[in-house]
């Protein structure tokens, strides 16, 4: 799941994220890949639920230039990253940083 050139320096949800139905998954990775660089302070990404907003997963994304790769995201423990089924996931940024914008990507096994 993708969402291009995503505004980092505004708190706000990116995307929301419904999985096949019937079918529940596990958050395996979320990358960023900066389109406009990251200024000032690090960005967090965070990947949950609209009650729990960092229930599965979270991304730190530097300070960077463009076309820089932030990976490495801290992905919850296989008893906490359960996404339940015909639920939705969310997409967030921080908004930390004073500008920049990336290419928000987040890999979801569906089971």
């Amino acid at each position: 799941h993708n969402v291009n050139a995503a505004t980092l320096s505004s708190a706000a949800e990116l995307m929301q994220i419904a999985g096949p139905s019937g079918l529940q998954g596990r958050v395996v990775d979320v990358t960023c890949v900066v389109t406009t660089g990251v200024t000032v302070a690090a960005n967090t990404i965070t990947v949950g639920t609209t009650a729990d907003g960092d229930a599965y997963a979270t991304l730190s994304v530097p300070v960077s230039a463009a076309d820089s790769v932030a990976n490495g995201a801290t992905i919850l423990t296989d008893d906490d990253n359960l996404i339940a089924a015909d639920s939705a996931v969310v997409v967030a940024t921080g908004g930390e940083c004073t500008a920049g914008a990336g290419s928000v990507t987040v890999v979801i096994a569906w089971f």
